[in-house]
């Protein structure tokens, strides 16, 4: 009698903790995004906040990313409580990338309409300018390198000007014969 009073109570204590899990509306912050250029190397945080809009909880059990340069930073599930506000962090690695990038993120979960959500976002990568440089980063790196005190206390070569052979200077050359000339007609 008491085993089947203690099945009995460990059936119903069993049927009673299973939960069907109810979807969940959101609502998503800027889900389309356009981010400024970023430099090639640099990484650039992208946070998605999402809004659990319903009276279940929102239960993401899946982020996945276009690109293995696209990384979440959240532990999985990332669990949003009714009413209240959660977000999805991703970073992104540029170094794999140049140009024109558009990334798209797929957040599955118990969402209302959809068994995922779709959020995106595109930059620009620019590369870095190691090719084309201009003359002062030129001199900055080559003074770096090499060290040349030499230059800050006799100044550099192209720095002093230039000089003439006076021999040869036509200017000096119409001097002397004008002053000539006018020794010649001074009485």
């Amino acid at each position: 009698m008491k085993r089947a009073l203690l099945s009995l109570l460990i059936l119903i204590s069993l049927a009673s903790c299973q939960k069907e899990l109810k979807p969940a509306s959101v609502i998503i912050v800027d889900p389309v995004r356009h981010y400024y250029p970023v430099l090639q190397g640099q990484n650039l945080s992208v946070i998605y906040e999402i809004e659990n809009t319903s009276a279940n909880p929102l239960f993401i059990q899946e982020v996945q990313t276009t690109c293995g340069c696209l990384i979440s930073r959240d532990d999985l599930p990332i669990i949003i409580l009714p009413h209240k506000k959660g977000s999805v962090h991703l970073d992104f690695n540029t170094l794999k990338n140049t140009g024109y990038v558009c990334h798209y993120i797929y957040c599955y979960g118990n969402f209302q309409d959809s068994a995922y959500v779709e959020m995106s976002f595109d930059t620009n990568v620019v590369p870095r300018a190691d090719y084309i440089r201009d003359y002062e980063q030129l001199w900055y790196e080559n003074l770096e390198a090499n060290g040349l005190l030499h230059d800050y206390v006799d100044g550099r070569a192209a720095d002093k000007g230039y000089y003439i052979d006076s021999q040869t200077n036509p200017r000096e050359q119409r001097s002397e014969e004008i002053q000539k000339e006018i020794d010649r007609h001074a009485f």
